[in-house]
């Protein structure tokens, strides 16, 4: 599971690499919000991407990636992302092509402290589906 996220976590990083290379932002639903980037259009190498809610999907050639924000500019992970990205590398990730895999992975890795709950830095603010890695995985 941790390879899963792993690699989830650095397809996002491109993606925020693709942003700040057209945009020169990262902070992407500041950016939107703002009206400095707009809802849907394309990054360099020809790569799709479309705001949403408090994240964005980004559409390569070959392969989808599927991201929130847990707190303004750090991206959080939940069992469904997870899914949809692994979904789309059968070979590389046989254990996860079901759901349900995902989350009772994720509930094993929350459970002996390899991820934790991501904790809202902003009053009012929950995030109780995302998770994050803890500092010692």
């Amino acid at each position: 599971m941790l390879n899963l996220i792993t690699d989830y976590l650095t397809a996002v990083e491109e993606c925020l690499d693709l942003f700040d290379q057209k945009f020169g932002r990262r902070d992407l639903i500041r950016a939107w919000r703002e009206g400095a980037i707009p809802q849907q259009g394309e990054l360099p190498g020809g790569v799709e991407y479309q705001m949403h809610g408090v994240g964005c999907a980004v559409e390569y050639a070959d392969h989808d990636v599927d991201f929130d924000f847990a707190n303004q500019h750090e991206v959080g992970f939940d069992a469904w992302r997870l899914w949809l990205y692994a979904e789309q590398y059968p070979e590389r990730y046989p254990a996860y092509q079901a759901r349900d895999a995902v989350e009772a992975a994720l509930a094993e890795c929350l459970s002996n402290g390899a991820i934790r709950r991501v904790e809202s830095r902003y009053p009012g603010e929950s995030n109780d589906r995302l998770f994050e890695l803890s500092k010692a995985a």
